[in-house]
């Protein structure tokens, strides 16, 4: 009787470390918890249409790529002088999240100071969700989360390639980001 309830008590105990561990790996939705409530940080839902883009110049490929966007949620935590440690920090714990097996790089950048990364999560023809991460010591970081339904790597590629400068405003685009507190003096904007 004393042996089942010693093998009962380390099943239990075994059980309840495995379940911990489990829950000290943050996922990126518990970041955007957690930090939505966070004082500094900017949260917003952004719907495609803000960017201006006339999906009826798409190709077929590229206009069924643009539909199956729903929306993009972001969070941000500008740069401030009282804030540089906070915002290396809570950058140190995005970069572990995304670091997580389960996302695909699609691509890295690193220039002029600001890192950026795009990767998502699902198989290249059935994406539910694309992650933008930019940071820059000067401005802070942001993560916008594209959310939408079987989005396909190839054809969203092609719609990128189909934008040109006349499809998106740039100075609208810094305007939306500095209205949101995101230091934008920094930013080059070409406008031909």
């Amino acid at each position: 009787m004393n042996k089942l309830i010693l093998k009962m008590i380390a099943i239990s105990i075994t059980a309840m470390a495995l379940l911990t561990s489990c829950d000290n790996e943050k996922s990126l939705q518990q970041f955007y918890v957690d930090s939505a409530e966070k004082d500094g940080y900017i949260t917003t839902t952004i719907p495609k249409s803000i960017a201006g883009i006339d999906a009826s110049k798409f190709s077929d490929d590229s206009r069924i790529a643009y539909e199956s966007i729903d929306k993009i949620n972001l969070i941000a935590l500008p740069a401030k002088d009282d804030n540089k440690v906070q915002v290396a920090a809570e950058a140190d714990e995005l970069d572990k999240i995304l670091q997580d097996e389960k996302y695909e790089l699609l691509m890295s950048h690193n220039s002029d100071g600001i890192k950026v990364r795009m990767v998502f999560d699902g198989t290249q023809d059935a994406i539910d969700e694309i992650i933008v991460y930019g940071s820059s010591p000067e401005m802070g970081f942001g993560v916008a989360r594209i959310l939408g339904n079987d989005m396909n790597v190839g054809d969203l590629m092609k719609m990128m390639q189909e934008l040109n400068a006349n499809d998106v405003n740039p100075q609208a685009l810094k305007g939306i980001m500095g209205s949101m507190g995101i230091p934008t003096d920094k930013m080059k904007v070409d406008v031909e």
